[in-house]
């Protein structure tokens, strides 16, 4: 089995056993594990053996294949050969292919739209992850995303055939278990992009199915489809043995202004309140909104054209994006010359060149500079803070979720005390807890 013996000595830690105590429990010599853990390759009774005696799963300790990955490059051709036909509502409906990214890891997905202009689209059940979605062209598309056909269900996704065409076209995000299919709007053929970025629910929703009936109910129950800065009061103020009227008094104020505080979003009264209590005030902020009636947010090409501008050398403009999925990015990129810009981004990045023959260089794991010519339908996944950039002439579409640094990660980091101390520690950390001898 290949073992991450950083998640090794991190499960030594939380369970609070030496090496010593562990190679006992495992029967084996400490000299002969000690070994063991300067290598990737365990066997696998002795994987099995120290999972058991740490309670967890050996699962837990695989290596995940990422280390040390900075670019994947699939050529053109590599994507074509993940063509998987799909049929559905008695026809062939989709080809789908997919683009470059580690083993194990969501990819976005391309997709031959091939149910008919005359035929509406049988619906799918919607999924967990969000998505962002792009006409490719060269035809534009017909998008459903209900049972009944109104404004926000079926609309035209339009491509672009200007002469600014790197823009390629209408594109929109959507939230978890939005259902939704595409057919062709013409009898031109069309094809889209979707990328069904990490959800940040999926950790929440992995603990939530481990649950019994009753508590699942609860948690639902509570919820009610409203999560407004009072109830999430409640909840906070509750835990930490409080009413507003007893967190109010502990404040000097009247229980009346600390409850309008809320409901208004009193930023100052708010942050003491989080301060004194012991939790993060932003969560009493109400969150903006910016969607349509089932919850997915366009951006056509025109306003795409408004927005064009230069960045780092590149000319680029937006996507659809909204702020109730602040991880789910995308842009529009033309590549010109060699103007292009060192990019360093914060999470992942899923590149799809779609015209010309751009060259992208990176700096690889040893530091050295490489770089990989590309051709049109060609993909590229470039790790979080790995600096890259484009040469030649062409364009792409850059799309990025929150694998890594996500809003959730920035939101911890910002209230981790000594944030970079803990994640230089924390990195490949193969020190004990301090008991070993």
């Amino acid at each position: 089995m290949r073992v991450d013996n950083y998640k090794v000595m991190h499960w030594l830690n939380t369970r609070k056993m030496t090496t010593g105590q562990i190679a006992a429990a495992i029967d084996m010599d400490l000299a002969q594990l000690e070994k063991l853990m300067s290598s990737d390759e365990w066997p696998d009774e002795i994987a099995d053996a120290l999972a058991r005696a740490l309670q967890i799963t050996a699962e837990q300790l695989v290596a995940s294949g990422r280390s040390d990955l900075t670019v994947l490059i699939r050529a053109a051709q590599e994507l074509r050969d993940t063509r998987r036909p799909i049929q559905r509502d008695g026809i062939h409906f989709y080809n789908y292919y997919t683009m470059a990214a580690p083993q194990g890891a969501v990819a976005p997905v391309i997709l031959d739209i091939l149910c008919p202009a005359d035929r509406v689209p049988a619906l799918n059940n919607g999924h967990l992850e969000p998505a962002i979605t792009i006409n490719l062209g060269p035809g534009d598309i017909h998008g459903r995303w209900g049972e009944e056909l109104g404004e926000a269900t079926w609309q035209v996704i339009k491509s672009n055939a200007d002469a600014d065409d790197w823009i390629v076209g209408d594109s929109y995000v959507e939230p978890s278990y939005c259902p939704h299919s595409y057919s062709l709007a013409t009898d031109v053929p069309a094809r889209i992009v979707s990328y069904t970025g990490q959800s940040a629910l999926a950790g929440l929703m992995e603990d939530v199915n481990d649950w019994s009936d009753p508590a699942a109910e609860a948690m639902l129950g509570w919820l009610d489809e409203s999560l407004t800065p009072q109830k999430v009061a409640t909840l906070l103020l509750a835990r930490r043995g409080h009413t507003t009227e007893s967190a109010a008094a502990s404040l000097g104020v009247h229980q009346d202004d600390l409850i309008a505080a809320i409901d208004k979003g009193s930023v100052e009264l708010l942050r003491k309140l989080g301060t004194t209590l012991g939790f993060d005030y932003r969560l009493l902020i109400r969150p903006a909104a910016r969607h349509d009636k089932v919850g997915k947010t366009f951006q056509d090409i025109d306003e795409c054209r408004r927005e064009t501008r230069n960045f780092q050398g590149y000319q680029v403009t937006s996507m659809a994006s909204a702020p109730h999925l602040p991880d789910l990015t995308g842009l529009f990129m033309l590549v010109t010359g060699d103007t292009g810009a060192d990019l360093c981004e914060p999470a992942e990045s899923h590149y799809l060149v779609t015209a010309g023959s751009p060259t992208l260089h990176w700096t690889g794991a040893d530091g050295q500079d490489e770089h990989a010519a590309l051709e049109v339908d060609a993909s590229a996944w470039v790790a979080p803070f790995v600096t890259h950039r484009w040469s030649g002439d062409g364009a792409v579409i850059k799309l990025g979720s929150g694998r890594h640094l996500g809003y959730l990660d920035l939101y911890e980091l910002t209230n981790t005390y000594a944030a970079v101390s803990t994640l230089r520690r924390g990195r490949r950390d193969n020190r004990g807890w301090g008991y070993d001898s």
